[in-house]
């Protein structure tokens, strides 16, 4: 921030800012962010005891049901521990009482948050600084922001992924775990020189999460465009759902699934066998990997050369989600004199090798049991054998150090990376990435899973050296490298020209069933007007929306929704033609009309007829009178040719120009040009 030289110094100290500060900017920030963090701390205190006093235990427990979206148990409290961080920020300066949404009646004050309430009653006991922390902090929403660039212990910059937009936040504990791409739910607030968080999520939200991101983004801009504050004030429920669900996908052990997609529960099976070479010669032929003389190789004979001991791996050809592999291992089976005993990881192995050797034995092998385990308790077996933690990757380090085993790793993982660009991914919407990257959604879609999976790999110590190579032929087989920026706008530009293109063949359609050739031709005039619009992104929302929409504001603008007009439409006949709901479209179709400044008489949109109604005539004797009403003047009183003509009540082109020429002429000269906010806030990283 650009603080004035005689503006009173932020540090607090009284002084002017040149006769304190000045010249140590860094000093005076900290100073700031300390004084607004021990304010806050003291604000808070005070806040959760006008709560109580106002809305008693009553209050807490129904502001909390509501936080944790009235779960129908009943029994939130212990998820809400995991919260705490996110609920007391929002319950002291975000919910509201409504009498109308809680099952018990409260004594507090209607519609206001907890520190509105504060300010109103006991705000003379504020210092100006926490009046100006409520000021700034009561009702506005959260959002989720992505990291683009930290230093730990010191802050990060922060993009709104809903709103757009960014801004460098001081944090010092959580910049400390924070990398590039994490994202996170929070809400950031900025006083003077210092932005920084009151309320913030418990988890850093993971790059492969950002698909889904952008989905909840999408569904969000079909309700406005662009996301306001307001929007996600209205929408504050639905943001609080969509956090919640992925906070338990991170949080929750993800389901087990073996390499054919089967719960991952261990099966022991336990057989008494007439003779181990009998069943050996039997069972070998389950094993693909190793053939019976290998087999025999490694097993432990008796004197007489016959099988005492043996282990055959189970397996069969091919594998599913591999193709550089050429074989998928099933179980094991090994063979312990007269004991037979199988480990699969699934139910549906379970019974196929119970199929097997019954089929392959018959009455030479005797089922005696079977043991079932989860893999939970598999590894707190392991754990208190071994008396201290299980270390789960030591099969797999002492497998890598082998030159060979190392190698075949590495040449899989090349294999799968270099299908994976062609292979449907669901995060994708069953897109393939070659596919996904032809769309600025998709493309940042792809770049975030790209980077989660580098991160990865990075924490396999076998692999992290391996896995930059691999990483980068996969962003250069994409186009996702930082090379090629011009690629990605052509991209977008030949994506918007077709979703243009496929937004009028809409309108035509519609046209052909409900309007003149002349109300088409306007409705298509506007698509293209709304295509070069910088403030309206027509390559965002549903192309049914797009359409519904245009079509609505040619309806209003030229009459056609009055039931008395000779060709009238109704909403419900343009939401059930393009699949839309009415409320979603009307609120399209104000945004088009008022970020176009688009109003009733214009003449680039309306007909003829109905743009000289709503035109500007000027009378000689200097009367201004609206078009409608030329009828009732008599002839000796019209406007004649010489007098100026305006629609709409907007100046002609000329009186534009010669105003915006005194303007730029004069500008500077008289008043200090605004600065815009970006200018107030300190800048912890470079913009280049």
């Amino acid at each position: 921030m650009k603080i004035g030289r005689n503006e009173p110094c932020p540090c607090g100290s009284g002084k002017k800012h040149k006769k304190c500060c000045l010249g140590k900017e860094d000093v005076s920030v900290d100073l700031l962010w300390r004084r607004l963090g021990e304010t806050h701390d003291r604000l808070v205190d005070r806040l959760m005891k006008h709560a109580q006093r106002i809305f008693g235990d009553e209050g807490m427990t129904e502001a909390l049901d509501e936080f944790m979206l009235w779960p129908e148990d009943g029994d939130f409290w212990d998820d809400s521990e995991n919260h705490v961080q996110l609920f007391y920020p929002w319950f002291l300066f975000n919910w509201v009482y409504d009498p109308e949404e809680v099952e018990t009646e409260l004594r507090g004050p209607v519609d206001t948050t907890v520190a509105e309430s504060y300010l109103d009653q006991r705000g003379e006991r504020l210092d100006p600084l926490a009046r100006r922390l409520i000021a700034e902090t009561a009702g506005q929403p959260f959002s989720f922001y992505e990291v683009q660039q930290c230093q730990p212990g010191r802050g990060y910059r922060l993009k709104d992924m809903l709103r757009g937009g960014a801004v460098d936040v001081i944090e010092k504990m959580g910049s400390q775990n924070a990398k590039v791409g994490n994202m996170l739910l929070a809400r950031v607030i900025q006083i003077d020189s210092v932005a920084m968080m009151i309320g913030c999520g418990s988890i850093l939200i993971p790059p492969r999460m950002k698909p889904e991101m952008i989905r909840f983004r999408n569904w969000l801009l079909e309700v406005e465009d662009p996301i306001s504050t307001k929007t996600l004030q209205v929408y504050d429920f639905e943001i609080r759902e969509f956090y919640f669900a992925i906070y338990d996908g991170l949080t929750q052990p993800p389901e087990l699934q073996n390499t054919d997609g089967e719960p991952f529960i261990f099966h022991t099976l336990y057989y008494e066998i007439d003779s181990p070479d009998q069943a050996f010669e039997s069972l070998t032929p389950l094993s693909v990997v190793q053939n019976k003389k290998e087999l025999r190789s490694e097993a432990e004979l008796d004197e007489a050369d016959r099988i005492m001991r043996v282990t055959i791996p189970w397996s069969r050809k091919g594998h599913k989600k591999n193709d550089a592999s050429n074989s998928t291992i099933l179980g094991r089976l090994e063979i312990d004199k007269r004991r037979l005993k199988v480990d699969v990881n699934s139910a549906r192995r379970a019974e196929l090798i119970r199929q097997e050797i019954e089929t392959r034995l018959g009455k030479h092998a005797r089922y005696q049991t079977m043991k079932i385990q989860s893999p939970e308790a598999v590894m707190e077996a392991e754990t208190d054998q071994k008396g201290e933690g299980i270390a789960l990757g030591s099969e797999h380090d002492e497998l890598m150090q082998i030159p060979e085993v190392r190698e075949q790793m590495q040449q899989m993982l090349a294999a799968h990376w270099k299908g994976w660009v062609d292979e449907e991914i669901p995060a994708l919407g069953g897109k393939t990435p070659r596919q996904a990257v032809k769309t600025s959604d998709g493309r940042e879609s792809v770049e975030a899973l790209v980077l989660d999976a580098e991160r990865q790999m990075a924490k396999d110590q076998h692999l992290r050296d391996f896995a930059p190579t691999v990483i980068a032929d996969v962003r250069r087989r994409l186009g996702i490298d930082k090379s090629a920026p011009a690629a990605s706008k052509n991209t977008d530009k030949k994506e918007k020209i077709k979703r243009v293109d496929e937004i009028q063949r809409l309108i035509n359609s519609f046209g052909q069933t409900y309007l003149t050739n002349e109300y088409t031709n306007l409705a298509l005039k506007m698509c293209q007007k709304i295509s070069r619009m910088r403030k309206l992104s027509i390559q965002r929302g549903r192309v049914e929306i797009w359409a519904a929409a245009i079509v609505h504001v040619i309806a209003r603008l030229n009459f056609l929704l009055d039931p008395e007009n000779e060709l009238s439409l109704t909403a419900d006949d343009i939401c059930k033609f393009f699949g839309t709901k009415k409320t979603t479209v009307s609120s399209k179709a104000g945004l088009i009309q008022k970020t176009g400044h688009i109003y009733l008489g214009d003449a680039e949109f309306s007909i003829p007829e109905i743009a000289r109604m709503f035109s500007i005539h000027e009378t000689k004797d200097g009367l201004l009178i609206p078009g409608f009403m030329l009828d009732k003047y008599e002839d000796d009183s019209r406007p004649s040719d010489k007098f100026p003509l305006a629609h709409n009540g907007q100046e002609t082109n000329n009186k534009k120009k010669n105003r915006r020429n005194s303007k730029s002429q004069g500008k500077g000269q008289h008043r200090k040009t605004k600065k815009s906010p970006d200018d107030h806030q300190l800048k912890l990283f470079n913009d280049d």
